[in-house]
């Protein structure tokens, strides 16, 4: 009896000992993961995927070198669209009676809209990079210096864009906004350009140049547009000022008082290719030079240039 007994507790024992390692088996094969041991990381299932994001494209990579946008020199107010970048500056022009004009790369996430987007008048709500700059003073003007002179200004027209200052402080300068590309989806970039120059040194004789001089970009207005008799629209050398003091006329004409950043040289060779460019003929003498354009009426007028960048322009009463 006791022999049957424990024949009998020894094949329960072998069943036990089978049953046990048969579950522990197939627990191993259905599991999901392991517990993590403290310095271990969790153990991926086998044969599954691991889920990838592709990353968003960025200012920093589409713009190798840039740094975050945080204001150009020379242009207050100008405000990037968020999450803007900006290389640094490339120089060109810079000589004697030239505008130094300097050119960035801006890249910035969303629509071209972000930067010239918007109603573009003083009294509008901003909505654009440029809208404010017009807020805050700034005009929209179809001038920008030329690049082949870096002197003349140039008609800009669209797809280029321009604005320009009131001539206080920094008399004129222009900032513009062409070449827009996308570089990857989501993000923009953008040519912008500020040129700049000196204010120049006026003389100060109350006999000669005196009142209180404005800045003027054509000799009868501020504006590209304006001027009643078109003979008298020429253009002016960079950054000049006429002066409000009225006086040395003499029969038959009047006088102009102007102070122009450059030389006498640079005032002369300018003056005389804006005019012309509009029609004058130019004839050179000893003070500077006497033009004359149209007939029945013929317009004159006497350049006369006594001190370097410091010069008068005599209107003749047009016969």
């Amino acid at each position: 009896m006791r022999r049957v007994f424990g024949a009998l507790l020894r094949r329960g024992l072998v069943l036990l000992v089978m049953t046990l390692a048969v579950s522990l088996v197939a627990c191993s094969s259905t599991a999901t993961s392991t517990v993590p041991v403290s310095g271990q990381s969790t153990r991926t299932p086998h044969g599954s995927a691991s889920a990838t994001t592709t990353p968003q494209a960025s200012c920093a990579s589409a713009l190798p070198g840039s740094t975050p946008f945080s204001g150009v020199s020379g242009v207050p107010g100008l405000q990037a669209p968020a999450g803007s970048y900006i290389s640094s500056a490339t120089t060109s022009g810079g000589g004697v009676g030239q505008y130094t004009v300097h050119t960035y790369t801006l890249c910035f996430p969303g629509a071209e809209s972000a930067i010239d987007g918007g109603i573009l008048t003083p009294t509008a709500t901003p909505t654009s990079t440029i809208g404010y700059l017009i807020h805050g003073g700034w005009t929209l003007n179809n001038l920008f210096p030329d690049p082949t002179s870096f002197a003349y200004l140039d008609i800009c027209s669209a797809p280029h864009i321009c604005v320009n200052t009131s001539g206080v402080s920094d008399p004129f300068t222009f900032a513009g906004f062409d070449q827009f590309a996308s570089p990857a989806s989501g993000l923009m970039t953008t040519r912008l350009q500020v040129a700049d120059l000196a204010t120049p040194i006026c003389l100060n004789d109350v006999g000669y140049y005196a009142g209180t001089p404005k800045y003027t970009l054509f000799e009868d207005s501020v504006n590209a547009t304006s001027g009643s008799i078109p003979a008298y629209h020429f253009q002016m050398p960079p950054a000049t000022r006429v002066s409000t003091f009225a006086g040395g006329g003499t029969a038959g004409s009047t006088y102009d008082y102007y102070c122009s950043a450059g030389s006498h040289d640079t005032v002369l060779a300018f003056l005389t290719q804006s005019m012309q460019n509009v029609g004058w003929t130019v004839t050179p003498t000893a003070t500077g030079f006497s033009a004359t354009d149209g007939s029945s009426p013929m317009y004159s007028i006497d350049l006369s240039i006594l001190y370097p960048n410091n010069y008068s322009l005599r209107v003749f009463v047009p016969q």
